[in-house]
Order: C-alpha cells, then sequence, then structure tokens
C-alpha cells in the first residue's frame, strides 16, 4: 500500500477510481481534504478516504463494508468501498437540506417543541433499531445531522468507526462523550446517546448551550415542557453511562405525550431551589460553604448603614411600529457570489392558498385530485430559468464539464443538457457562495409561482398568444427550432418569465402517479422508491397542451435533455431582514 496518493495533493476537478467510469472531485467537504463531494455518471457521492495515520485499511475497509447493510430512512445511504493500490475510499448518498448547526441558526434561543420532534423522531427510531443489531453512528454531531423538510437524516453513518481514536478533527468536541478520551475507545450505543441527548437539549435551549457545562448550566425549567418531563431530561443528560437513557424512542414518546398533553408541576418551588443548588455543586462550592458562614457574620457587624438609592422608571416607547420581517424584504435581489458575479436575480413570492391541478380538464389523470395547498412561508424563486452564463461560472468554478448547447449558443439562454443531479449540484454551490440555502422549487412552489393567482391553463388563458410562451405553435421566432434567450417573452403578473415553454423545469419533488395523498402544505414530496423527478412547465419542443400550469410529467434524475433546464428558491428564514439591493 505504499503507493496510495496522497489526500493532502487531491484537487477539484481531479478523476478517481476506475478510469472507465471515474468520480470527478466537485469540492472539499473538510480542511485536510480527506472528504470530498464527487460526480459519478451525473449522480453525487461523498467519498472519505482512507487515511493511514488513522488506523489500519484492512480495518477501514471492512468498516466500509459492514455500514454498507444499514437501511434506514434517516440515514443516507452508503456503498461498498473503493480499493486499489492507489485508492482506497468508502462511498456515501449526499444528503440536501441543511445541516443542524445552520438549522439551529434560526432559533438561537431554542426551537419548538414541535419542530424539536419532528428533527429527532426518525433519528431516535433509527439509532434504537440499529443499536440492536451492534451498529453504531459513532460521531454523532452538529454536522453529521442534516434537515429535510423538517425531519432530521443522519450523514456518515459508523464511517469513522474503523479509527483508534475519534478526535476534534473528527467530531464537535463538545458532542463528544468522556470515554472517546480514552485510547482505543470503541463506539457504542451509549455514545450515541451521550451525543443524542447533547442535541436534543441544544435545539430545545439554543446551540449555546453546547459551549456550557451541561452539569451546572442547564435550566431548572423550560417554558413549553413540563417539570417532571425537564427533570427526566435533565438525569438523561448527565455524562454518567449510568444516567444515559436506554431507549431514545423512549425520550421522544415522552416529549410528543408532553405535546398534547403536558403533565403537571407537582414539585414546590422549594424543591425546586434545593434540586437546583445540589445539582450545581462543584468542590469548591462545598470549601466555600465552611468559610461562608463567617465571612457573612462578619458582614452583619461591620457592613455600612445602605443609602436609599433613587428608583428609575423606563417607560417604553408606543410609537414604534414593527415591520413584519417579510414585508420589509425587499421585492427582488440579486445575491453576489463569492467568485465574483451574482446568483440569479430572485423575486418575493408572498404567502397565500391556491388550488393545484387540473382545473380546467385539459390535463391526464396524474394531475388530479384538484386540491387546495396552503403556502405558509414566503419564499424568492428566480426570475428566469438559469442561464449558460450562470451555470458555467459554476461548472468552472467546480471543474465540471459544461454542457453541449446544442449550437444555439449560452450567454442568456437557458442552460440546458443537465440533469437534475446537475440542478442539485449548482443549488449547493450557489448555497456556499451566498451563505444562503437555495434548491430547486418544490412542485408545489413552481405551481403557485406559474398561475400567479390565476385558475386557467396558462396564467395568461386557457390558449396560447403570441409573445406569451416560446413552444411549438407558440407564436415565437424559436417555436420548435431551439431555446429563446430568457425573458424574450412577457412576464407574468409576479415578475416571473418563461414559466411556460422555452425549457422544461426540474423540480425538488419524488414523482407520484396522481395527488392522492399530496401534501396540503408547501413541502418536498418525497418517496421511499423515488425513481423519478417531476419536470414542469412545457418547452420549445412541446405542444402548448404540455406548457399548462398544471402539467407535470416524470424523468430519472440522471437524464438530461435540449429542453430541459431549470430555475432555483432562496429559502427566507424566520425573522430574516436582507439588505435592500435595488
Amino acid at each position: 500500500m505504499n503507493d496510495l496518493y496522497d489526500n493532502t495533493k487531491l484537487i477539484i476537478g481531479q478523476h478517481v477510481g476506475v478510469e472507465l467510469d471515474p468520480y470527478v472531485l466537485n469540492y472539499p467537504v473538510d480542511d485536510s481534504k480527506t472528504t470530498w463531494v464527487a460526480d459519478q455518471g451525473g449522480r453525487p457521492f461523498v467519498l472519505r478516504f482512507y487515511q493511514p495515520e488513522k488506523g489500519k485499511v484492512e480495518d477501514f475497509l471492512q468498516n466500509a463494508r459492514k455500514y454498507a447493510s444499514v437501511k434506514h430512512q434517516a440515514i443516507t445511504p452508503n456503498y461498498p468501498p473503493f480499493y486499489s493500490r492507489l485508492w482506497v475510499f468508502s462511498c456515501s448518498a449526499v444528503c440536501g437540506g441543511e445541516n443542524l448547526y445552520s438549522f439551529l441558526g434560526k432559533y438561537p434561543d431554542g426551537a419548538p417543541l414541535n419542530v424539536a420532534i419532528s428533527l429527532f423522531d426518525n433519528i431516535a427510531k433509527a439509532l434504537d433499531q440499529t443499536h440492536q443489531n451492534n451498529f453504531f453512528h459513532g460521531h454523532l454531531d452538529l454536522s453529521s445531522i442534516h434537515v429535510v423538510n423538517g425531519l432530521g437524516l443522519m450523514t456518515g453513518f459508523g464511517s469513522y468507526n474503523w479509527m483508534t481514536n475519534i478526535n476534534d478533527s473528527n467530531m464537535d468536541v463538545r458532542l463528544r462523550p468522556p470515554e472517546y478520551a480514552k485510547r482505543d475507545a470503541a463506539p457504542s450505543a451509549e455514545a450515541d446517546r451521550f451525543a443524542f441527548m447533547r442535541l436534543l437539549m441544544a435545539t430545545l435551549l439554543g446551540e449555546s448551550i453546547l459551549d456550557k457545562d451541561f452539569s451546572t448550566s442547564l435550566p431548572d425549567s423550560h417554558p413549553t415542557i413540563s417539570d417532571a418531563v425537564w427533570n427526566k431530561l435533565l438525569n438523561w443528560s448527565r455524562e454518567g453511562k449510568q444516567h444515559r437513557p436506554k431507549s431514545l424512542i423512549e425520550v421522544i414518546r415522552i416529549l410528543r405525550a408532553d405535546l398534547y398533553k403536558p403533565q403537571a408541576t407537582t414539585i414546590s418551588p422549594a424543591a425546586k431551589k434545593i434540586k437546583r443548588y445540589t445539582r450545581r455543586i462543584t468542590p469548591a462550592m462545598l470549601a466555600f460553604a465552611f468559610i461562608a458562614p463567617i465571612a457573612l457574620m462578619a458582614a452583619v457587624l461591620l457592613w455600612p448603614e445602605a443609602q436609599e438609592e433613587p428608583i428609575i422608571v423606563l417607560t417604553p416607547n408606543n410609537d414604534v411600529k414593527e415591520e413584519s420581517s417579510f414585508d420589509a424584504l425587499p421585492q427582488a435581489l440579486e445575491e453576489p457570489l463569492t467568485v465574483g458575479g451574482n446568483a440569479p436575480k430572485i423575486e418575493k413570492i408572498a404567502p397565500s392558498t391556491f388550488l393545484m391541478g387540473d382545473q380546467n380538464n385539459m390535463g391526464d389523470d396524474n394531475e388530479k385530485p384538484v386540491h387546495e395547498v396552503k403556502v405558509p412561508s414566503g419564499f424568492y424563486i428566480s426570475k428566469h430559468e438559469v442561464t449558460f452564463n450562470q451555470y458555467d461560472k459554476f461548472a468552472n468554478a467546480t471543474g465540471r464539464p459544461l454542457p453541449p448547447d446544442n449550437g444555439w449558443g449560452r450567454g442568456q439562454r437557458p442552460v440546458i443538457n443537465v440533469s437534475w443531479y446537475d440542478a442539485k449540484a449548482y443549488t449547493a454551490w450557489l448555497s456556499a457562495q451566498t451563505n444562503q440555502e437555495y434548491r430547486l422549487p418544490t412542485e408545489i412552489e413552481w405551481e403557485y409561482s406559474a398561475r400567479a393567482n390565476s385558475n386557467t391553463a396558462f396564467w395568461y388563458g386557457n390558449t396560447v398568444k403570441p409573445g406569451y410562451s416560446v413552444c411549438d405553435s407558440c407564436g415565437s421566432q424559436w417555436d420548435s427550432v431551439s431555446t429563446g434567450p430568457v425573458g424574450s417573452q412577457a412576464s407574468n403578473p409576479l415578475g416571473l418569465f418563461d414559466m411556460h415553454g422555452n425549457v422544461a423545469e426540474w423540480v425538488e419533488d419524488c414523482y407520484h402517479d396522481s395527488y392522492e395523498g399530496a401534501p396540503t402544505e408547501n413541502q418536498v414530496w418525497l418517496a421511499n422508491q423515488c425513481d423519478y423527478r417531476v419536470l414542469k412547465g412545457g418547452s420549445w419542443y412541446d405542444i402548448p397542451r404540455v406548457g399548462r400550469s398544471a402539467t407535470r410529467y416524470r424523468a430519472t434524475p440522471d437524464l438530461k435533455a435540449s429542453n430541459w433546464g431549470f430555475r432555483v428558491v432562496r429559502i427566507i428564514p424566520e425573522n430574516s431582514v436582507i439588505a435592500k439591493t435595488e
């Protein structure tokens, strides 16, 4: 194994693995360049390279093969490792959403109880189930949990369990169980439960609680959790193995029961004080307890007579009216990129409720039943389809091949010949460049934006008109020939262009054969077997009927076509106020 490639010399765009079907490195995930996001055949993967200084290569390969068998909806899949004289690495799926550290930034004082339960419910089930089969996550922290549609997913499950020791370069030291300080300490169910409880408390109290001493700094009560349940959480959060919960499902069950029927407070204020002070006693405090009575007597005898101080009354200013954070946001944005230039221009879309599906009996069965959907939170969506100019900047920055333009030209034409995976990679890069969360639109967001408060087949009526769309027989110079430059047709009332025609657009959701069981609030509609993703909007190649607001069709996420592209959505964090750019 002396021929192993030096991980520190890996670069963006490098080919690793087999020569005929290599992985192409996109960008490193860590400073040491041991973990990378890479593409193979249009699909993204996470590659974790073997580190000789961390343990034996035999242990690395055995561990990677073992954890490739773990299957659970709350665990991103691991795949068998790659092994050659030059390359040794494990492989796992890329997880969408945002990591827990970023998510908790929206709740500096702690997330609501229902949010915490949604986050950790599936994680608790997955950990309890895998622990029964002697599988352990091993390095559970804020970066190894991603939040997708409000649900927590674990990434890198077991990927470090081959190492002789896990240090702060592999895991947030604030969540590392004390037994990991010992050399050759093996991952265990108790270690995962220790980290789980700390993450749960950080979610309920705010991430900054992790910087404090849990034995002395946790509050005695919680504003939305009963005292009885809170005291159980405090006990389960103690360092000793004997205090850690035996079942994480039970932790979530108790919290959920408390959410719907809080237990009555039975502890008196005096008992709470005693409990608080006994829990916070340290050796230094015991020593002080012997000295304090003597000091107190001296203070009483020698303390000077107190002088009466004036009372200052602060009167609130009721003349200030707080503007809602959503209304305070600019209507349009072009956020700067780290590499220079700007992200796609985005338009603010307000919350509302609308009817989704074929309301004009012009569509297929997959557009039914028509159903009411609530969009409870506003969002930003790009005014235009992503252009070649915008996508090429990303491709050049990450060393990806440029998609062909079919000889029609690049520039301000919508990017084509990109898969769903390519579009997802672009949104991930955009998020990293702007430090904001970009993604593909949900199917709900896309149709809501396309309709622009209309209930007709197109936002402008039930039949196509020249100057409004690019499609087969829509009346434009590009009909059935090629794409047209973005924005060449009229915008809809929300300021969005080319929602009908030009290129069909990838959205985030898995494809379902109908709207039976579809979400009634805005969210990504996923599936256990997500073989297909949804395309919306029709294209230059399609007949008008395919470009209606309600039309939806499916494609495997690795396919590319000259009439498919995409646009992006930018999430608006809660209580967000963005500086105006225009």
